[in-house]
C-alpha cells in the first residue's frame, strides 16, 4: 500500500510540475507579437515536434497587375491622387522590402526570451566491469558489477537571477559479490537545487535586458518603416504633381503654339497683299518653330515623369511596359489650411516624427546597458540551497553467516525492485539538506568600471543627438509654413498677372488688327503670357507641395491621407 501511494505521489507531482511549467512558457511566448509568430499546435506537440523544425516565414507579396489594369480605359491610366497613393502602398518594391524590417527584429524578440527557456536532459548509460580482486574482502576471485543509470534533469532560469533545477536519478547495480545484500540494487535520488544571485546579476536588468532591447529594437524597426512609408508617400505626391504640371504646361504650350501659327498666316496673307515686309514673316515662323521645340520638349519630360510615377506605383520589372499613358485626373485646387498653430505643430511633430520615437527607443536602450553594467560593478554572491530525497530498493538476499561471511550460502530472497525504491524515495525518511554562499570579489575591477563609464558616455550622446535631432525638425516645420504662406502670396500675385498679361495681349491684337501693332508685339504679349499661365500653375503645384512638406514635416501625412501604417505593414490583413 505504502509503495502504491509513494508512486501515485511521485507521477501525480511530476505531471503537475511538467503541466504548469508548460503553461507558463506558452503563456510567455505568447505575449510577444500574436499576429505574426504564429506557433503551430499545442504545448506539448510544440515541447516534442514543433520548436525543433523550420519556422514557417510569412512572405510578403506586392498587389500585382490587378489593382493598375482595373483602372486602364482606352489605353489611358486613370489615376486620382488617392489612386497613385494606394497602388504605391500595395505595389511598391522598395516598400516590400522594407516590410521584411521589421518581421526581421521580431525574431529578434524570440531570440531574445532564450535567455529564459527551460532545458530538459536526460542521460542514460550502461557500465559493465570484469575485474579481478586482490582481497577476499571484494566479494569472490573475480568482480562483475553491471550498472545502469538513468539521469532526468530540468533546469529553469528566471529573470530576477533564480536558477531551478530538479533532478531524478535511478541507478540499477548489479554484482556477484557475495557481499551484496541487494543484488540487484536500485538507488534513487531526487532533488531540487535554487541558485539565488544575490548582488551581481540580481533583478531583471541582467537577464531581462536582451529581451527588453529586443523589444525596443522592435518598434524602432516600425518607426523606420513608417520613415520609409512617409519618404514614399510624399515621393508619389510630389511626382504625381510633377506629372500634372507637365500636362498643363504641355496644354498651354500648344494653345501658345497654335496662337503663333495664327500669327503667322495672317502675315502671310498681308506680305502677299504688300501690307507687310517679308522679314515679319520669317520672324512670325521662327516663333512658331520655337514654340514648337518647347512643346516637343514638354512631351519628353512628361515621359520621363510619367515612368517615374510607373515605377512608385507599380511593381513589374519594367513599369515603362505598362500599356498605358497615366493620366491626373485631380485638379490642382488650395490645399486646406493647417490643422493647428505653428507652435502646436512644432510641438507635436517633436514627440510624434518616428524618427524621434527612434530616437526615444535608442535612449531607452542605452539606459537599459548603464543600468546592466552598472550592477555588473557588484560582486557575485549566491545563495546556494539544495534539497534531495533518496530511496533503496532491489532484491533482497538471504544468507547463512553462520560458517563464516566469505560465501555464505544463500538461504532466501525476498523480491523487490523499482517500486520499492520509489516508495522508500517517497517515504520521506532519507532526506538530504544543503545551503552555502560563494562570494566572488575582482580586484580592480577595471573592466566593470571601463564598460560603465562608456555606457554612461553613449547614454549622454544620444541625449545630445535627440537635442538636435528636436532642433533640427522644429526648423523643418518653421520653414515648411513659411514656405507655405510664401507660395500662398505667389498664386495671388500670379493671378493679378495673369489677368494682366491677357488684357495686354487683347490689346495687341487689336491694334494689329487696325495695322498699327506689329508682330514683335504680338509675339512678346503671348510669350508674356504664356510665362505668366506657366507661373500662375507653378505656384499653384507649389503650394500643394508645400503643404506635403508641411504635413511631412509635422509628421501628419499619414494621417493626411488616411493611411494606417499596420495596414500598410501587413498588407492583406
Amino acid at each position: 500500500m505504502n509503495c502504491c501511494l509513494g508512486v501515485r505521489f511521485g507521477v501525480r507531482a511530476a505531471k503537475t510540475f511538467l503541466w504548469v511549467m508548460l503553461c507558463a512558457q506558452a503563456f510567455a511566448q505568447g505575449q510577444d507579437a500574436k499576429s505574426l509568430l504564429q506557433r503551430e499546435g499545442g504545448s506539448f506537440q510544440r515541447l516534442f515536434y514543433g520548436d525543433y523544425r523550420s519556422p514557417a516565414i510569412r512572405a510578403f507579396e506586392a498587389g500585382g497587375a490587378a489593382g493598375l489594369e482595373s483602372l486602364i480605359a482606352d489605353g489611358r491610366l486613370m489615376v486620382t491622387e488617392a489612386d497613385a497613393v494606394r497602388l504605391a502602398l500595395e505595389n511598391n518594391v522598395d516598400i516590400n522590402v522594407e516590410r521584411y524590417g521589421p518581421y526581421f527584429a521580431l525574431w529578434e524578440t524570440v531570440r531574445g526570451r532564450a535567455v529564459l527557456n527551460p532545458a530538459l536532459q536526460f542521460n542514460a548509460g550502461l557500465d559493465r566491469q570484469k575485474t579481478p580482486t586482490s582481497s577476499a574482502l571484494q566479494g569472490g576471485d573475480t568482480l562483475l558489477s553491471l550498472n545502469t543509470v538513468y539521469d532526468f534533469t530540468f533546469s529553469k532560469p528566471f529573470e530576477p537571477g533564480l536558477d531551478l533545477e530538479l533532478t531524478f536519478q535511478t541507478r540499477r547495480s548489479r554484482s556477484n559479490s557475495f557481499f551484496s545484500s541487494l543484488n540487484p540494487s536500485l538507488v534513487s535520488v531526487a532533488g531540487i537545487s535554487v541558485t539565488q544571485h544575490l548582488l551581481k546579476d540580481l533583478g531583471r536588468i541582467s537577464r531581462g535586458r536582451v529581451l527588453r532591447i529586443a523589444r525596443n529594437n522592435y518598434d524602432m524597426s516600425r518607426e523606420a518603416f513608417a520613415l520609409q512609408v512617409m519618404q514614399l508617400v510624399s515621393d508619389v505626391l510630389n511626382t504625381y504633381w510633377d506629372l500634372l504640371f507637365i500636362d498643363e504646361d504641355i496644354k498651354e504650350k500648344e494653345a501658345s503654339r497654335e496662337l503663333a501659327r495664327i500669327v503667322l498666316e495672317q502675315n502671310r496673307i498681308q506680305a502677299q497683299v504688300g501690307t507687310m515686309s517679308s522679314l515679319d514673316v520669317i520672324q512670325a515662323e521662327a516663333e512658331v518653330a520655337a514654340r514648337e521645340q518647347q512643346v516637343v520638349v514638354a512631351r519628353h519630360s512628361r515621359l520621363i515623369a510619367q515612368d517615374q510615377l510607373k515605377r512608385l506605383i507599380s511593381s513589374q520589372a519594367d513599369p515603362g511596359a505598362i500599356p498605358a499613358a497615366i493620366v491626373p485626373v485631380t485638379r490642382p485646387l488650395p490645399p486646406p489650411p493647417p490643422r493647428s498653430s505653428l507652435e502646436e505643430a512644432i510641438r507635436r511633430a517633436t514627440e510624434i516624427r518616428p524618427e524621434v520615437r527612434q530616437a526615444l527607443l535608442d535612449l531607452d536602450n542605452r539606459k537599459i546597458h548603464v543600468d546592466y553594467t552598472r550592477n555588473q560593478l557588484k560582486p557575485t554572491l549566491d545563495l546556494v540551497a539544495a534539497y534531495s530525497q533518496n530511496g533503496l530498493g532491489g532484491n533482497q538476499i538471504l544468507r547463512d553467516y553462520s560458517q563464516g561471511i566469505i560465501n555464505a550460502p544463500v538461504v532466501g530472497v525476498v523480491p523487490g525492485g523499482f517500486w520499492d525504491a520509489l516508495d522508500s524515495l517517497f517515504s520521506r525518511k532519507y532526506l538530504g539538506f544543503q545551503i552555502g554562499f560563494n562570494f566572488r570579489v575582482p580586484i580592480g575591477n577595471d573592466a566593470a568600471r571601463a564598460d560603465n563609464a562608456q555606457a554612461q558616455i553613449d547614454h549622454r550622446q544620444a541625449q545630445e543627438r535627440l537635442r538636435a535631432l528636436r532642433q533640427k525638425i522644429a526648423l523643418e516645420v518653421r520653414q515648411a509654413y513659411n514656405r507655405l504662406e510664401l507660395d500662398k502670396a505667389s498664386v495671388a500675385a500670379s493671378e493679378v498677372t495673369v489677368r494682366y498679361m491677357q488684357q495686354r495681349l487683347e490689346g495687341e491684337q487689336e491694334k494689329f488688327s487696325l495695322g498699327a501693332g506689329t508682330t514683335r508685339s504680338i509675339i512678346e504679349a503671348q510669350r508674356d503670357l504664356q510665362a505668366a499661365v506657366r507661373s500662375r500653375l507653378q505656384a499653384q503645384i507649389d503650394l500643394i507641395r508645400s503643404r506635403i512638406a508641411l504635413d511631412r514635416a509635422a509628421g501628419d501625412i499619414l494621417a493626411a491621407h488616411g493611411i494606417e501604417l499596420q495596414d500598410v505593414l501587413r498588407p492583406g490583413g
